[in-house]
């Protein structure tokens, strides 16, 4: 440590800063603020996000005294009261702050959200998102602190007889925020069209709004939104029911010139209304119909052909889709860089091959249970493309190795890889892929019980995340992994049954940035509080421990593990 401190001063403090700013992500700052007083002090310097669970509230003051360049504060892992800890905040010198999020809390606490009002008033962005009783009186309350607000989330609250959100509250709000710009109200199942047009009138910056699960909402008022709020840049609905156009919510379309984003994702539309939407004169760069019914391969067909600048798809569930007609979406199509076709049982590999060949852009690709399984295409015919970072193809069940081993060398470039739930794939394969895909950062083999081959031979210095739930792991494999995956944050086994406290082991005592282990329901291992201080003493990077039969420490316990920097969950 004391030679690594001595290093650090032969630089300039502006060159390290430098050099910390330009990481992937804050989660790189920890293990360099470890290092010495003045990597801590810019690491503390260059934080802008803060998520607060409850065993960092008590530590919240010091805290926020260090953290000045504090943009954006998560309280939704924190399950006390939050009064208490938004009085600290509001008493801290934080001129940055733009955005809170006080999302899951059972009911919001006024006194602490005037007293964060009056510091900072200016906020940006609000989120309550499954906030359990609220109501109209909360949004008039929200609207008088935070008068400044761009963005507000008050999606999905629990819904009571005597806590409601409704038009009453919406129309209240949209008259005192004449800056928002976002909101999302979706789940509230007591606002209506009139809701849609109180906004769209007194809110003339309005650019997004999400409005899904509200069964009061209608064509006419998605109508009358877009008519009075032409430049909407994105509109989300779902579960209405829009198979018989009305004529006047096609017409509305043609008053829309900014409309980027279109959901109508759960709902039953018509064809009429998708060639509404094709012919109108919107930049459309990302359609979602997941789960959409009532219309066919001619609709989707329409609206590609006149906006081929789409960038993003989702047509999750839509059944009538074929290996054919996504070879025409391809096709037209050149600039897609992310594409959600699960749960499309006639697509296979021939899809996966022209999404790969034909877009060389993209960079997302879910194939959930479609039909994956031998590889169709002739090795000559393979493209690899380097840009795709992430692919979901798991609960592919007849996928194969070979299968799978030509999947990964035609996305070299992977970041992200699902195979969970592939019973056919051994570890042969997934060492195919790990070989073929030496960027992966997250891998999921979540059951795949076939890894008695599967053999950590080769260094994965990459590998950040590994989740193998109720996979077939054994002690051996786990201190393979220990010992290639130098830089493995996160190890996830729960219902791992061929592994013991050995191999947990031999992982934690290699795995120098380990943050988080669950190991719940791994019965074959035996922790008693013995075995967890040697854990978080032996690897001081841990931050999260998740024994495998739930809660075994006492409140003082826990607490001790707490002032060790390390959370162990029931």
């Amino acid at each position: 440590m004391s030679d690594a401190s001595e290093r650090s001063r032969e630089l300039p403090r502006e060159v390290w800063e430098t050099v910390f700013a330009s990481l992937d992500s804050e989660a790189d700052l920890e293990p360099l603020s470890t290092v010495c007083k003045q990597f801590l002090a810019i690491a503390d310097a260059l934080r802008a996000s803060l998520s607060v669970p409850d065993h960092l509230a008590p530590h919240l003051p010091s805290l926020l005294s260090r953290l000045p360049s504090l943009r954006s504060i998560d309280l939704s892992p924190f399950r006390g009261d939050p009064s208490g800890v938004l009085l600290q905040i509001a008493r801290s010198r934080l001129p940055l702050l733009e955005r809170l999020d006080l999302s899951n809390h059972q009911y919001l606490r006024l006194d602490g959200l005037r007293e964060m009002g009056s510091k900072f008033g200016a906020l940006r962005v609000l989120v309550l998102s499954r906030v359990a009783l609220l109501q109209d009186s909360d949004l008039v309350s929200v609207a008088g602190c935070f008068p400044m607000l761009e963005e507000l989330d008050v999606s999905y609250p629990e819904l009571s007889p005597s806590a409601r959100v409704t038009d009453r509250g919406v129309s209240a709000l949209s008259r005192k925020l004449r800056r928002l710009s976002r909101i999302d109200v979706s789940g509230n199942q007591f606002v209506s069209d009139q809701s849609l047009i109180a906004l769209s009138v007194n809110c003339p910056s309005l650019r997004e709004i999400g409005f899904r699960d509200c069964s009061f909402i209608t064509q006419s008022g998605i109508a009358s939104l877009i008519k009075n709020r032409p430049e909407l840049v994105s509109l989300a609905a779902n579960d209405i029911g829009l198979a018989i156009l009305y004529e006047e919510l096609g017409d509305s379309f043609g008053y829309a010139r900014g409309l980027r984003s279109l959901d109508f994702s759960h709902s039953f539309i018509s064809d009429g209304l998708l060639m509404s939407v094709a012919e109108a004169n919107i930049p459309l760069k990302s359609l979602v119909l997941s789960h959409a019914s009532g219309f066919t391969f001619d609709g989707i067909q329409e609206i590609v052909l006149k906006h081929g600048g789409i960038e993003v798809l989702d047509f999750e569930a839509v059944s009538f889709l074929t290996d054919h007609y996504m070879g025409a979406i391809c096709e037209v199509l050149r600039g897609l860089t992310s594409i959600n076709v699960s749960l499309c049982s006639r697509l296979t590999i021939t899809t996966l091959h022209d999404l790969v060949r034909r877009c060389p852009l993209l960079k997302d690709i879910k194939m959930e249970r479609t039909n994956l399984k031998k590889y169709g295409a002739n090795e000559t015919d393979m493209a690899a493309n380097s840009q795709v970072r992430s692919l979901n193809i798991s609960h592919n069940a007849k996928m194969t190795d070979e299968c799978l081993g030509k999947i990964a060398r035609t996305c070299p470039n992977l970041r992200y890889l699902n195979v969970g739930y592939c019973a056919e794939i051994t570890g042969d394969g997934i060492m195919g892929v790990l070989k073929s895909c030496r960027e992966i950062k997250h891998l999921e083999i979540s059951h795949c019980r076939n890894t008695a081959n599967l053999c950590f031979d080769f260094e994965l210095p990459q590998l950040e995340v590994l989740q193998a739930e109720g996979s077939g792991l054994n002690d051996q494999q786990l201190a393979a992994i220990g010992r290639r995956c130098c830089h493995l944050k996160r190890l996830d086994l729960p219902n791992c049954l061929n592994v013991s406290a050995v191999g947990v082991k031999e992982a934690v005592s290699h795995c120098r940035t380990l943050r988080e282990i669950n190991l719940r329901w791994c019965n074959n291992i035996n922790v008693d509080i013995a075995v967890l201080a040697w854990m978080v003493s032996a690897r001081p990077s841990l931050r999260r421990i998740v024994p495998p039969r739930g809660s075994i420490l006492s409140k003082s316990q826990r607490d001790f593990f707490l002032r060790h920097g390390c959370l162990v969950c029931d």
